[in-house]
């Protein structure tokens, strides 16, 4: 009479056994999942990263490679004047901001500071898109790449791998170093917030 019972409590003790070896093999098969490598790495390396490598990067070609003009913006980079291109980019599921500094002479930039009458302190200011039109044929000195919402750091180390250093800035703020593909990853605790290109030692 009781034979039947202790059977099935075994099989049901065996059942649970096997759940729990299941979920945990389950777990661990999640916890070493790899990060996906963010696609714009590949997508764009052939028309934006390396012609910005080799310093043969126009405002032509990016706005050729985005689809659409950008909007023109002139700003204050540690009080010195900067005229930038800014697009939106949509890559992995998410917008990105695109921006890409264009590069003057001495004389244009100073007709520029002239005609938006630029001062050190300004809040950036949008310059007409007919400047835009006549400077098409400048080169990209640099481009930041700013995700609207953080991106975790495994995944920046799935795209671009180890850093060459990591650099502390302050608190938990850090800037990781690529040095042979001039970039850097401003970074926050666990979370990276913009991605510049195009960065050398005589910048």
């Amino acid at each position: 009479m009781t034979f039947r019972p202790r059977l099935g409590m075994a099989t049901l003790f065996s059942l649970i056994i096997i759940g729990l070896f299941a979920l945990g093999s389950w777990i661990m098969d999640k916890s070493d999942a790899q990060p996906e490598p963010l696609e714009w790495r590949a997508t764009y390396e052939e028309r934006l990263w390396a012609p910005l490598r080799d310093g043969n990067l126009t405002l032509a070609d990016v706005e050729g490679v985005m689809g659409q003009r950008g909007e023109l913006w002139m700003i204050s980079a540690d009080g010195e004047p900067q005229l930038i291109s800014r697009h939106v980019m949509h890559s992995d599921g998410a917008d990105w901001r695109l921006q890409a500094v264009i590069s003057l002479d001495e004389r244009r930039m100073d007709s520029l500071k002239t005609a938006q009458d630029w001062k050190a302190d300004m809040v950036d200011q949008s310059v007409s898109p007919a400047v835009g039109a006549a400077l098409v044929g400048q080169a990209v000195e640099r481009m930041s790449l700013t995700p609207f919402k953080p991106i975790e750091t495994p995944r920046i180390i799935a795209t671009l791998g180890e850093p060459d250093m990591r650099l502390e800035v302050s608190g938990d703020d850090q800037a990781w170093v690529y040095g042979r593909a001039g970039i850097v990853v401003a970074v926050t605790g666990e979370q990276a917030y913009s991605i510049m290109f195009g960065l050398r030692g005589n910048h």
